[in-house]
């Protein structure tokens, strides 16, 4: 007799196992039980005289179930028997009873059907269908989370369990991966329904009576709390296992119980995008409504979930992959503010691939902001360290944020900040920066380190007469920063005879996070973000503030840095995993502050790059609503009006934001490109030329004044300024930039020099790799050409993925088309591009040179004088091998000589 517990071989008439002690009881002749934690049958023995055993299935917390075959009957079924005390307790025996009778009346596919309710020699048990395969629990311990496609065919047969038994007033109350088989075929049938609340073990380590019923892992809110439970809460539990179907983790952990418990009660869940990037947003939005803390933000119902699960189904249908070309031209580089940092974008200027943009800016500055009079105006300056390089730096910067966001909160005070004008403007005075900026008081400071304390020292000063109004010095340990920044505050406002009301005191008083180590590294997050803009730096600030989030998981400013660093890492590795992680991030961020404008500079960010530019304006207001004085809220509105063409929205944020900080390059770069995309080429250059003057250590200035001069047809000045930024700092942008100018010069071979750097150091671009194709074709290196074009071809489709409405990379792909000889296609796709931005030039040159390569060369005659009027370069026009074949018609050279008169 082999004991059922461990295997091990025994005597017959043993009253015990000789290896685990397991006492046993006589059953049936021949049968012997078990009496451990639960009543056990013998394998391979009858049990009574319907079933016969076949085999332990697996053991929980209210007895063991096994596979067995009902001999009356002849089907294999599935035996449940229960534990000895479950038994006894009549009470509990009843309610079973009648919870089996409720759980029998549903008819479902998806629900294990129940056969009897039996009892032999005392002990009770269920006789249930057998299901041939394991269950949920053991699948995604196998696999980790499931595919998208898989786990939305599981989660909509559970919906449709659910509704059934809901419809029955059945509800399950235990709801887990355990109590969920799957088959071979991918067919779920749900158990243990109605008896779960009586049967379940008191996991909790309550006593039974009044206990909370269920298992920690999957428990409601309301469960946890020993509120009434009803339907949702199995909405709530269903919640948790699409989630860990969809990523392989549970949006809780904890070293315990109570841990756990105190989680679902207080926290939010993470978001899963984080977790798993290939997240489509639409299942990321069923999984966190399943997981409202509060039942009625919950779906009510789970047919409601089984709508939106078919309606995400249907509307992520995987675009089919078409081989697509697309005539490329020279880059040129721009950049937008981040939420916290920077972020450089590569845009195409005119040439071999045709997507062009520049930085933003405006003619000429202002003379001053327009401050309402009532209000008072200060300007604060960046502390000083012991230098460039010092520690200190990122926690000078943290300080002064922190100070601007208090101060902002003051109705009666307008606040800017010289913190990021430039480098280059420390060669001027700061009163003469105060004046430029209209302010009343600057604010300047230092701050250095003193046996372990932070020291910083405050000079207020009036601008008119220079005279110091208030100085004081302040000093912390760095575990009391915070406290060190509400003094400095409250102290400020004193001497500037500021009184807050109430509601601005509460603003002041509000912190990002209370722990002070997470705030530490966001500040680190937030300066890698701000050094040179590449991928290990860009990593260290994920990897920043990751780590700031783990120490505070509701840390919304975080997952704001986040978000925008996932950004800025697309825009330098293009992996198409990061814009949706991006997302993801904003959206937590939402979920925890949505009165917080950064979360809408950020979620607006991330919509303005996948294409969805309604949603991107709606976020970027939202934002200004809550900050009616930031610059970089008016450049990222600017961004949005600017993808989809809007010209005069686009223009008129920018010169908001210039209005706002006049001695900010950045807003002068992106007014210009603004400029250039609609053909004002002098307010362009203009704007470019401001922005070197305040920032003369920028390449990026001089790379737009470069685009400028080269849509101007000076080709001689404009090779110096694309040196000039490739002198500053090398880049895939300025050797990119260089290539092209060689390019139209038919200096193929420096052109090809110079775009193969720019690969090299940016081989993730389908923009670098165009140019190089039409550089290799135009110089006669056909195979090496070809190579380049298919790898742009595989670059552009990841692009076009991301953001199928980037009107640029539409235009691309047209290009490509067209140069294989797929007309229709390169004709579909150019008028999509023109549909985004009907008003940009650079389409309307590209449109031209697809009509030509189509045939249609009425049509693109129409184009190129259409360019012309909008100072499209008449040498590039000239120069364009796309346009070869129209050089010999009487048009086309009538059309040049009209547009060299009126140049002229």
């Amino acid at each position: 007799m082999n004991c059922a517990r461990c295997q091990t071989p025994n005597p017959e008439g043993a009253r015990s196992c000789s290896n685990c002690g397991t006492v046993f009881v006589p059953i049936d002749e021949g049968a012997t039980l078990e009496v451990w934690d639960s009543v056990s049958l013998a394998v391979g023995a009858d049990f009574g005289p319907r079933y016969h055993v076949l085999s332990l299935l697996g053991t929980g917390g209210m007895g063991k179930v096994y596979k067995a075959q009902d001999k009356e009957l002849d089907r294999t079924v599935a035996l449940k028997v229960l534990r000895p005390d479950l038994v006894t307790d009549q009470q509990a025996l009843q309610r079973f009873k009648q919870e089996l009778l409720l759980a029998s009346k549903i008819s479902h596919a998806n629900i294990l059907r129940i056969h009897d309710l039996g009892e032999h020699r005392g002990i009770k048990f269920i006789s249930m269908a057998f299901v041939e395969g394991g269950d949920l629990a053991q699948l995604l311990k196998k696999n980790g989370h499931l595919s998208i496609e898989r786990a939305t065919h599981l989660m909509e047969q559970l919906c449709e369990a659910l509704q059934a038994a809901h419809s029955a007033n059945v509800v399950h109350r235990d709801l887990k991966p355990q109590n969920i088989l799957v088959d071979a075929d991918d067919h779920i049938y749900v158990a243990d329904f109605g008896l779960a609340r009586t049967l379940e073990p008191n996991v909790t380590g309550m006593t039974r009576s009044g206990a909370v019923m269920g298992t920690p892992l999957y428990m409601s809110p309301e469960q946890v709390e020993g509120n009434p439970v009803d339907h949702r809460s199995d909405i709530y539990a269903l919640g948790l296992i699409f989630y860990e179907m969809l990523t392989g983790a549970l949006p809780f952990s904890g070293d315990s119980t109570y841990q756990l418990m105190y989680q679902r009660v207080n926290q939010l869940p993470k978001r899963p995008e984080l977790v798993n990037p290939e997240l489509p947003p639409d299942l990321s939005r069923i999984c966190l409504r399943c997981l409202e803390k509060d039942p009625a933000m919950r779906y009510q119902s789970a047919g409601d979930i089984l709508i939106d699960l078919r309606s995400a189904a249907a509307s992520s249908i995987p675009l089919t992959r078409r081989v697509m070309l697309r005539k490329a031209k020279p880059v040129l580089w721009t950049a937008i503010g981040g939420a916290a940092l920077i972020t450089a974008l590569a845009f195409t200027f005119p040439a071999i691939q045709k997507r062009f943009a520049a930085w933003n800016a405006s003619a000429t500055a202002p003379a001053g902001n327009a401050i309402p009079a009532a209000k008072k105006s200060l300007l604060l300056f960046p502390l000083q360290t012991p230098g460039e390089q010092s520690p200190l730096n990122y926690q000078a910067q943290g300080i002064m944020d922190a100070l601007s966001t208090k101060l902002s909160q003051m109705k009666s005070l307008h606040i800017e900040s010289a913190a990021r004008t430039n480098p280059s403007l420390k060669q001027r005075s700061p009163q003469d920066l105060a004046r430029g900026s209209g302010a009343n008081w600057m604010l300047l400071g230092n701050l250095e380190e003193n046996g372990g304390k932070l020291r910083v020292r405050f000079n207020l000063q009036e601008v008119k007469t220079g005279r110091i109004t208030w100085s004081d010095e302040f000093s912390a340990l760095p575990q009391d920063l915070f406290t060190m920044e509400d003094e400095i505050c409250s102290k400020l406002l004193q001497a500037l005879e500021v009184k807050p009301t109430t509601d601005e005191l509460a603003l002041v008083a509000s912190r990002p996070t209370e722990n002070i180590d997470s705030y530490d590294l966001y500040l680190r997050g937030r300066a890698a973000t701000r050094s040179q803009r590449n991928a290990q730096n860009l990593q260290s600030a994920i990897s920043y503030y990751e780590q700031a989030l783990k120490k505070d998981p509701s840390f919304s400013l975080a997952y704001c840095g986040l978000s925008d660093a996932y950004l800025d890492m697309y825009a330098v590795t293009k992996d198409p995993a990061l814009p949706n992680r991006a997302l993801g991030a904003a959206l937590q961020a939402e979920q925890l502050a949505e009165n917080r404008p950064e979360v809408h500079f950020s979620l607006g960010s991330v919509y303005r790059a996948t294409g969805k530019t309604a949603e991107a304006v709606v976020e970027f207001k939202r934002a200004l609503e809550l900050a009616p004085d930031s610059d970089e809220g008016y450049r990222r509105l600017g961004s949005a009006y600017l993808a989809t063409g809007k010209k005069q929205e686009a223009v008129q944020s920018y010169q908001r934001a210039i209005e706002i900080n006049p001695y900010y390059s950045l807003n002068y770069l992106q007014l210009g490109a603004a400029y250039l995309q609609f053909g004002d080429n002098a307010k362009a250059l203009a704007a470019f030329q401001r922005s070197t003057e305040l920032n003369p250590g920028s390449s990026v200035g001089y790379s737009n004044i470069g685009i400028v001069y080269y849509r101007q047809g000076k080709w001689n000045q404009c090779i110096p300024a694309f040196q000039k930024a490739l002198e500053i700092q090398p880049s895939s942008e300025a050797y990119s930039n260089l290539g092209t100018a060689y390019f139209f010069l038919k200096r193929y071979d420096d052109s090809i020099k110079m775009y193969e750097k720019a690969v090299e150091l940016n081989p993730g671009s389908e923009v670098y790799v165009g140019n190089l194709a039409d550089a290799y074709r135009a110089s006669g290196k056909i195979q090496k050409a070809s190579l380049s074009y298919e790898k742009a071809i595989q670059l552009a489709f990841k692009e076009y993925r991301v953001n199928p409405r980037n009107a640029d990379t539409l235009a691309s792909i047209a290009l490509y088309y067209a140069k294989k000889g797929a007309a229709s296609n390169a004709l579909e796709f150019i008028r999509r591009a023109r549909a985004i931005k009907p008003d940009d030039v650079n389409l309307i040159d590209n449109q031209a040179e697809v009509f030509a390569l189509a045939g249609r060369r009425e049509d693109a005659i129409k184009s190129i004088r259409e360019a012309l009027k909008r100072n499209y370069p008449i040498e590039e026009i000239k120069n364009d091998p796309e346009l070869k074949s129209l050089q010999s018609l009487p048009e086309f050279q009538k059309l040049l000589t009209e547009a060299s008169s009126k140049k002229n």
